[in-house]
């Protein structure tokens, strides 16, 4: 009991000095066999400070000091006695405080993605005080979105992610100007984006976050910033594993010395094929928002140069060094291309007839965006895994739509059925009448019978192509193989509603 009394007031005792603001205080609590000191504050306050709360002591002053209109580049860079209070945190911190405060302010940073990444990063960006955000997202909100899209919710299903992303960040704080694409982020919209921000005499954005899921994206990303100029916090999730950097900073790496060429498609699995863990994004978020406002602050330590690797499951940041490559290995970006086809095999399609984009080079550092589209939406979108047949080459199959193949069966068509996906896919929800489960990367001649017709099918009709093709390859007759156009996706939106999706 009497430790009790002791322990409760010993934290009414430290809750009194800290809202007193008191430097006079050098007290020894004790108790049964324990004890601590609370140390003296070694800087000197006016008698008038002594019994004001730090929020009242921040107020005053700012009043008296900081609430005049000044002028920086054709920016406001005054605080209102709401975004004092507000940002009273912030402005006790020795290093941020009012002339950080109003950077944030006057700072612009355009978020390309509203999804698993963009999401914590509007919330904090928007919480901390950043004064003009834009959000790039032609996607609408999706009951599967809400398990890592926390910036959306229940209610909002149906909007516009851009819509959805604007309402929940002025909920947040009303004094943020937000603007919004809905439209998507490419080749032939990324600097009227990019140059759209909202000073005039300076109208390129501050910092752009990456928040997209395909290596399309972040290639154009990379590309545009390099040539506008501008920084980008770069982010990719996958499974249990995250990692982020820094590009552009300060003529610091580009996303082009972590990866000169893409992945092979079909090489690095999407977020909707091997799953994420809810939480990732939200973690890698978070980071990405740390480094924007240590740029927009002009803080030391930026993660340029370094790649932080997060490993949710061991619970473990580690960092891999990386450098510019040199000179004669680098292609100087002139301009943009179609990032469509440079990452859909290993030449280039180049939309302004640039000879030579990059020489072939391995890269150790693994991705977790998938290679086949240029949105920068959410992964579980069907259209986003259509990449059609003409990436995949070689002897053709057949493509049979969910309708016509309920036709089929309805008048006799007997296919075995082979199960593309991976078996915790499979676990969600099934064709009832499939045969076998096998991942199209591991497909094998021994899982079909020698004869007759099989139909494969996967998640949204992609891996199903993959799984065709590899099975030609092994010596499969062509004509016996059909694929799910769309998979089971569509099959649910086309024939079985009930089922659930994921």
């Amino acid at each position: 009991m009497m430790t009790s009394i002791r322990s409760t007031f010993a934290f009414f005792l430290l809750w009194w000095i800290g809202l007193s603001g008191s430097s006079s205080f050098h007290v020894r609590v004790t108790g049964f066999g324990t004890s601590f000191v609370i140390p003296s504050r070694q800087r000197q306050q006016s008698p008038r400070d002594v019994r004001m709360s730090p929020m009242r002591r921040i107020v005053r002053r700012a009043t008296t000091t900081s609430l005049d209109s000044s002028s920086d580049g054709g920016k406001t860079t005054s605080l209102n006695k709401d975004e004092i209070a507000r940002y009273s945190r912030h402005l006790v911190l020795g290093d941020v405080g009012m002339t950080g405060q109003k950077a944030l302010k006057d700072g612009s940073v355009l978020v390309i993605g509203a999804g698993g990444l963009g999401s914590p990063c509007l919330l904090y960006l928007a919480a901390a005080g950043v004064g003009h955000i834009g959000i790039v997202d032609a996607d609408t909100v999706d009951h599967s979105n809400l398990q890592r899209q926390i910036i959306h919710g229940t209610s909002t299903v149906g909007k516009t992610k851009c819509e959805s992303a604007r309402e929940r960040i002025l909920d947040v704080n009303p004094f943020v100007k937000v603007r919004t694409y809905e439209e998507e982020f490419t080749a032939d919209t990324a600097f009227r984006i990019l140059g759209d921000g909202f000073d005039a005499s300076n109208p390129t954005w501050d910092v752009v976050v990456d928040g997209s899921d395909n290596f399309p994206t972040k290639y154009l990303i990379n590309d545009a910033c390099e040539l506008l100029n501008v920084p980008w916090v770069y982010s990719a999730i996958l499974a249990f594993e995250g990692q982020m950097s820094v590009f552009n900073y300060q003529n610091g790496p580009t996303y082009r010395d972590m990866m000169p060429t893409p992945p092979p498609p079909g090489d690095v699995p999407s977020c909707a094929e091997g799953g994420v863990l809810g939480v990732l994004p939200g973690t890698m978020g978070c980071l990405q928002a740390t480094e924007v406002l240590k740029i927009l602050l002009g803080k030391q330590g930026i993660l340029s140069g370094r790649i932080l690797v997060y490993d949710a499951l061991a619970m473990k940041f580690n960092e891999l060094g990386l450098e510019r490559l040199p000179a004669h290995e680098r292609d100087d970006i002139t301009e943009l291309i179609d990032y469509q086809g440079f990452c859909a095999g290993p030449k280039a399609v180049v939309a302004s007839k640039r000879k030579s984009i990059i020489e072939p080079a391995a890269s150790t550092i693994s991705q977790s965006t998938p290679p086949t589209t240029g949105r920068t939406m959410d992964e579980d979108n069907v259209n986003d895994y259509d990449a059609g047949d003409d990436t995949l080459g070689g002897p053709t199959f057949c493509n049979i739509g969910p309708s016509e193949c309920l036709e089929k069966l309805t008048n006799g068509w007997s296919p075995w059925v082979l199960d593309v996906r991976l078996q915790t896919e499979n676990d969600i929800v099934a064709l009832p009448f499939t045969d076998k489960v096998s991942p199209h990367r591991t497909v094998r001649i021994h899982d079909i019978p020698k004869a007759g017709p099989v139909l494969v099918y996967c998640k949204a009709g992609v891996r199903g192509k993959k799984a065709c093709q590899r099975l030609v390859e092994l010596g499969v007759e062509p004509d016996r193989l059909f694929n799910l156009d769309g998979g089971i996706m569509r099959w649910q939106q086309d024939v079985d509603p009930s089922m659930p999706r994921y």
